[in-house]
């Protein structure tokens, strides 16, 4: 019986794998090209590679999967050094490592390797439409303050004492916290009044600074 079940996960394991990569490896393909200067890895490759993380990780040998990530990886590199294009790009490369520890994040968190999958697939799938909004849509000052606003949210926000200080008045942590929250409401704000028509920008305008001054008020 112990054995049947040990079976049958593994075969969700590599179901899921399976999906993973097949989810991936479409979206690839669709931009592989023909010819010489087709890229590196398509459909059958991805669905390949994130099956082989699975199997890695389900033969419970570490070795065995540091090695399959090291092919997989000097496969990339290799693949880089012969593209023949005027600028070629790690896309690719590196979306098929990502599919092989996809592949190996299958036997440990299923929900997980599908939530990085789909999160893989969405970001090529809109490759077009990122180099676009961060190149000709964002202006520079935008991007300094989405970059302050990144810093305080994975730099200062982790290191920030969790313990009241000044006396037992003020935390620290909460209030790198609420600079935090008033910040990207601000931000959001601010790309509506880009998105929207000028009469819908104001109304949302007001309305996140509403928001914000009660936010601040209750904090």
């Amino acid at each position: 019986m112990q054995s049947s079940d040990a079976f049958f996960a593994a075969l969700a394991v590599l179901a899921s794998a399976l999906g993973c990569g097949l989810l991936m490896g479409i979206e690839r393909e669709r931009r592989k090209g023909t010819g010489p200067m087709r890229a590196l890895a398509g459909v059958r490759s991805f669905t390949l590679v994130s099956l082989a993380g699975a199997a890695a990780a389900l033969a419970g040998i570490a070795a065995l999967v540091v090695v399959g990530a090291a092919m997989v990886a000097a496969l990339g590199v290799a693949a880089y050094v012969r593209d023949r294009s005027d600028d070629p790009g790690v896309t690719t490369e590196v979306a098929l490592l990502l599919a092989y520890l996809i592949g190996v994040t299958c036997a440990r968190d299923q929900l997980l390797a599908a939530a990085l999958a789909v999160v893989a697939t969405g970001l090529l799938a809109l490759r077009e439409t990122l180099h676009q909004f961060s190149s000709e849509w964002l202006q520079p000052g935008e991007v300094r303050s989405g970059l302050i606003l990144a810093a305080l949210a994975l730099l200062v926000y982790p290191l920030a004492p969790d313990a009241p200080l000044w006396q037992g008045v003020l935390n620290p942590r909460v209030l790198v916290r609420l600079v935090i929250v008033l910040l990207v409401i601000q931000s959001l704000a601010h790309l509506g009044r880009r998105l929207l028509q000028a009469r819908h920008a104001m109304a949302l305008s007001a309305l996140a600074s509403g928001f914000v001054s009660s936010t601040a008020t209750i904090a």
